[in-house]
């Protein structure tokens, strides 16, 4: 073989190979995505399992999931802080995941896809979007199994106040806000409608005919099977006991109307790095945040702008919300004042 043919193959394989690398470079993102995620979930079972299995479909990612409340999840970032087991944490309200980013336990994060939140969250996402992206809207209501209260011949509550009468003795439930995010929103809206001193007095009182505290607030079997005739939560899960068939409906307090936000965040020295900035640029997308009232119902309200919610959902352009400072209740500090009050106040009645 001359010289001239061995630099003409030689030329020729150079050629090739970078025809293939670029070849790679166009490739769809899901190809380059391949590897390994764990996710830590704090929304219905269900709606871990759609979106986990969506994301791998998508971007060929082995995926896995935890699901726990939003509290739990909180201290088993704080146990794992050396030796973080998961890569991401999806879903849960947002004041837990503020409380994670304080302690060091986020990783900073500022997703391109925070454009297309609600334009009402945009000067929260400027202060404390680095390491937090909002993926949903939740209003805090009242749950009630009707067949239960005309079984107790008892009025239908339209404010939160009204839970405070006798007749309502062992009839109503709220989730613990030691391992609850849907307990401590309950404890913030009490807060931001009253002060502190005043809400504390409410639930000194509510706490007389509490029959249990759920330690989720997902717990709403107990309602719907008329274990209890109140439940106090957020609207999307009344929807949902409605579509299984129970005798369940939500109502907006007259006071005013609390609610939260769902958070997504990743977790600090996450073994998935990319994949987890990859996970979270996805869920903040119209299709994401619309897989769960879709396919796993579960009825929060997408938080991004271009997408559909539940036709039996509230619009959110509608609801009158009470000024919720979540950045001032979303502080680890506060949340341990808050929490550790409620715990001594709840302690000494029993």
């Amino acid at each position: 073989m001359t010289t001239h043919s061995i630099l003409s193959i030689h030329k020729i394989f150079l050629k090739s190979t970078a025809l293939f690398i670029g070849a790679i470079s166009l490739l769809p993102q899901f190809a380059q995505a391949e590897g390994k995620l764990n996710i830590y979930c704090s929304v219905q079972n269900t709606a871990c399992e759609k979106i986990s299995q969506a994301f791998a479909k998508k971007y060929h990612v082995e995926t896995q999931f935890v699901r726990n409340s939003t509290g739990t999840t909180l201290g088993k970032i704080k146990a794992e802080k050396d030796n973080p087991q998961a890569d991401v944490w999806y879903g849960g309200t947002l004041e837990p995941h503020l409380q994670a980013a304080d302690l060091g336990l986020l990783e900073k994060y500022r997703s391109p896809n925070q454009k297309q939140i609600l334009p009402q969250f945009k000067q929260l996402m400027e202060q404390r979007g680095e390491f937090s992206s909002i993926i949903y809207l939740m209003e805090l209501g009242i749950g009630i199994n009707t067949q239960k209260l005309e079984k107790l011949n008892i009025k239908k509550p339209q404010c939160f106040k009204d839970l405070l009468k006798p007749e309502f003795k062992n009839e109503i439930q709220y989730p613990d806000p030691r391992v609850s995010g849907t307990g401590y929103s309950f404890l913030t809206t009490l807060i931001a409608l009253w002060g502190e001193d005043k809400a504390f007095e409410y639930l000194k009182a509510l706490n007389k005919n509490v029959s249990q505290f759920s330690k989720s607030g997902l717990a709403t079997n107990t309602l719907a099977s008329g274990e209890v005739a109140i439940d106090i939560s957020f609207m999307h899960s009344y929807i949902r006991e409605q579509e299984k068939g129970a005798p369940v409906t939500g109502v907006l307090p007259c006071e005013g109307i609390g609610y939260t936000l769902g958070a997504n965040s990743i977790i600090k020295n996450a073994r998935n790095l990319e994949n987890a900035k990859l996970f979270t640029d996805w869920v903040l997308t119209a299709e994401a945040q619309e897989i769960p009232w879709r396919e796993a119902n579960s009825y929060q309200l997408p938080a991004n702008i271009h997408a559909q919610h539940h036709p039996k959902a509230s619009d959110p352009l509608k609801l009158q919300f009470i000024d919720i400072d979540f950045l001032h209740f979303g502080s680890d500090q506060e949340s341990k004042k808050l929490i550790e009050r409620w715990t001594k106040m709840s302690l000494s009645e029993q």
